[in-house]
Order: C-alpha cells, then sequence, then structure tokens
C-alpha cells in the first residue's frame, strides 16, 4: 500500500515539465500571434519584449505605449486504446476547456536611445482534462499548469541601424493533479479505486529568475535580422499532496486503506526544475505595404533528462525518474498586407517539433509535433490599435507502439482552436 502512495507522490510534480511543444505558449501578442510567431526580425511592436527586446529601441518615436490582451486556446485530444493495456477498441476524449492567457506589455522611451520595457506574460501553461472513470485515470484526470513572467527590459539603440535589449525574468509557476489511486483487492483479485489524491502547489516560493537578450539589425533595402536568446531558469519547487478514500463496499478493505494512507495528512515533497532555455533567429523584408517574415528557433529541452524527487516525511521513496527528452526546432513563417492606413492583413504558418520521447506520452501530456496556419487584422484609429486573431493548431497523430513507460499504451489525436485580441493605446 505504501508502494501505491509512493506512486501518487513521485506524480507531485511530473506535470511542471510534462509540456513539450504542446504547453509552450508563443502566443504573446495577437498581431505576432497571426503572423504565426514569425516577429523576432519585426519586433515593431510591444510584443517584441518576447520576441525580441531590441525591437523596443526603434519604436521611441512612438511615445508611451500600453498593450493588453488575451488567447483562447480550446484543446481537442482522443485517445485510442492499444495492447497490452487498455486494448484495442477503448477510446476516450479529453472533456472540453478553454484557456485564456493573458499578456500585458508596457513600453516608453527613456531618452534619445534608450527604451524601458514591462512585460506580463505566460511562456507555459494548459492543461489536461479526462472524465472520472477513464483508463489513465490512476496516472492522471486532470492537470493544470501556469508559468507566470514578469519581465523588465532595457532597449539601447547603439546606432540607427543596430540595436540590443536586455532584460530580466523573474517566473513564478503554479501546478494542480488529480488522480485515483489504484490497489488490488486482496479479496476479489480485481484493481479497485480506493482513493483520489489532490496533489498541488501553492504559487509561494515556487520561483526562479532568468534573463534574455536580442539585437536586432537592419541591413539596407528593408531587409533585418533579428535574435533572441532566452535563459533557462530553475524553479525551485514544494508541493503538497492531500488523499480522500473512497468507499469500495468492502468494510473489512476500507479499514486497511484507511490504516495505510495517511487521509487527513498532508504529505509534502520538493524538486528543482530547469526550464528550457532557446533561441529564435530570423529575417524579414519590410515593404511599402509588405512584411515578410522567416525564422528559426531552438528550446534546449535536452536539459530535461530526469527528475529527482526529494519526500520529507517519507524519504524512502525518494527516487531519480529518468525523461529523456531532446531539443527541439521550430520554423515559422509570417507575412503582413497593409491595405490602407487603418487596415492590416496577417497570415502564417509553422512547424514545432516535439522534445517528448514516444514511451513518456501519457493522459499527462500525449504530445507530437505540430503544424499550424494564422490569420489576422489590425484596424488603426488614431491612438488605438485592435489586433484580431486565429490560429488552426494541427498536431501529428502519434502512438506508443507498446513502449509506454507508465504501462498506458496508445494513440493520441489533437488539434486546438485559438483566437487572440489585443488593444495597444499610444499616449
Amino acid at each position: 500500500m505504501r508502494k501505491y502512495l509512493a506512486t501518487a507522490a513521485v506524480l507531485l510534480v511530473v506535470p511542471s515539465l510534462s509540456f513539450g511543444a504542446g504547453f509552450a505558449l508563443f502566443e504573446t501578442g495577437t498581431r505576432s500571434f497571426a503572423m504565426a510567431g514569425a516577429f523576432v526580425a519585426v519586433a515593431d511592436d510591444p510584443s517584441a519584449m518576447f520576441w525580441n527586446p531590441a525591437g523596443l529601441a526603434f519604436q521611441d518615436d512612438k511615445g508611451t505605449q500600453v498593450m493588453m490582451g488575451a488567447i483562447l486556446i480550446a484543446p481537442q485530444q482522443t485517445f485510442y486504446g492499444e495492447p497490452p493495456y487498455p486494448g484495442e477498441g477503448y477510446s476516450t476524449e479529453q472533456k472540453d476547456q478553454i484557456f485564456f492567457p493573458p499578456h500585458f506589455q508596457f513600453v516608453t522611451p527613456l531618452g534619445e536611445r534608450t527604451t524601458f520595457g514591462f512585460a506580463v506574460q505566460i511562456p507555459f501553461g494548459l492543461g489536461t482534462y479526462w472524465d472520472d472513470d477513464h483508463a489513465g485515470r490512476f496516472i492522471s484526470k486532470r492537470v493544470d499548469l501556469m508559468a507566470y513572467d514578469l519581465t523588465p527590459n532595457l532597449a539601447f539603440d547603439l546606432t540607427d541601424n543596430l540595436a540590443l535589449g536586455v532584460g530580466v525574468d523573474y517566473r513564478i509557476s503554479t501546478i494542480s493533479l488529480t488522480r485515483n489511486v489504484p490497489l488490488v483487492d486482496p479479496f476479489s483479485q480485481q484493481v479497485v479505486d480506493v482513493a483520489q489524491t489532490h496533489i498541488y502547489t501553492d504559487g509561494v516560493g515556487n520561483d526562479g529568475w532568468g534573463w534574455h537578450a536580442g539585437l536586432l539589425a537592419k541591413l539596407g533595402k528593408g531587409v533585418s535580422f533579428g535574435l533572441t536568446y532566452r535563459s533557462s531558469i530553475t524553479v525551485d519547487y514544494e508541493g503538497y499532496a492531500d488523499f480522500f478514500q473512497f468507499s469500495t463496499g468492502n468494510p473489512e478493505l476500507d479499514a486497511i486503506v484507511a490504516q495505510t494512507i495517511p487521509f487527513g495528512e498532508t504529505i509534502s515533497g520538493t524538486t528543482q526544475i530547469e526550464f528550457p532555455d532557446f533561441w529564435i533567429a530570423g529575417l524579414a523584408w519590410t515593404g511599402e505595404r509588405v512584411i515578410i517574415s522567416a525564422e528559426w528557433g531552438r528550446m534546449g529541452w535536452s536539459s530535461f533528462q530526469e527528475l529527482a524527487l526529494t519526500f520529507t516525511d517519507y524519504p524512502e521513496f525518494n527516487e531519480s525518474i529518468p525523461e529523456n527528452y531532446h531539443d527541439a526546432d521550430q520554423y515559422r513563417l509570417g507575412f503582413e498586407y497593409r491595405a490602407s492606413q487603418s487596415l492590416a492583413l496577417q497570415l502564417g504558418t509553422l512547424y514545432d517539433e516535439t522534445p517528448q520521447p514516444q514511451a513518456n506520452m501519457t493522459p499527462l501530456l500525449g504530445d507530437a509535433a505540430r503544424t499550424s496556419v494564422t490569420c489576422g487584422l489590425s484596424w488603426i484609429k488614431g491612438n488605438f490599435r485592435l489586433d484580431l486573431g486565429y490560429e488552426h493548431l494541427m498536431m501529428k497523430d502519434r502512438s506508443t507502439e507498446g513502449t509506454s513507460v507508465s504501462g498506458y499504451d496508445g494513440r493520441y489525436e489533437s488539434s486546438a482552436e485559438l483566437a487572440g485580441a489585443s488593444m495597444t493605446f499610444t499616449f
């Protein structure tokens, strides 16, 4: 029985690094979102604070800018069972969910060649939500994760054609996981649900610091080059687990369970997690009415090779879990057409690799390489700008092919619809 408790505790922090490409939120700023994020060499609005902070230096003629908005994300995922468990013929769908990660940017010039910016961004987030009785409920029924970044920036206009941006990132992360605890009934030899565990962090103290820098160069004839680096961020987590007993219908078994699992007691655990660093490089061409932008990025997921867990009250459960993630590339292409002084249209497409090994796909995250198409429009009236965007995201069908490390094999089919809106005010 204590082994089942250990299994539950092990999942305390697993969701925090189970987000691969599917949990990375590169949708800061609706106009850049509508260009599929191909913005590192454009960086001409306040969302440059995420894509390339150097771009702020070339915006000093706009005065003070405030951008705020959110991206609506509606994911869908279906799981089809394969041998050995849960076997062919089994299928289940995630429950409907809608997420609204917000973004906020403030930009103001500090002088002729220096610009200050501050942003609130969510670079990682989302969650999964399955039926209470689905076959993978002992791995996860519901998980929610958010990573919030508070980001001050300084951008310097080194020359008329070259700018540098630097800043720091203060990250706060929260996790919540609900799952069932199984037990083989010694009387019937059947697996029964004996408890539910709710595993969570409160956000306080679950934080870390990182830094970022960007370079933007205007090469002439409308061509620009952008380069951004964001460092890895190490977060020290403290999490908690509460257990709630289920009646099995067998009073004798229920009594054994009640004596073994610490119902009414909060179990604590700690770990240290390194969020990946990433590079983005790109080229853009800006004409009288058209912007064409292309970029490549790499996320350093290979830093996530294992997960070391420490349990204060149960040191016998301390262990290191292999994860074996690998670095992942992404490719983005974006377009903007300025139809008039008050209207602009955007299009884009991207391809994003997954860092998650095939054997590690679970109900916590069944990730895969993704492709998407985006579109949007911008309406400008005086000192006000409204940006609207839409993205259709398609993930490659992917199967564990009998290799699942959790013993839960099958194929995941996934997609998502995203819609965004941002407002920018200039003073």
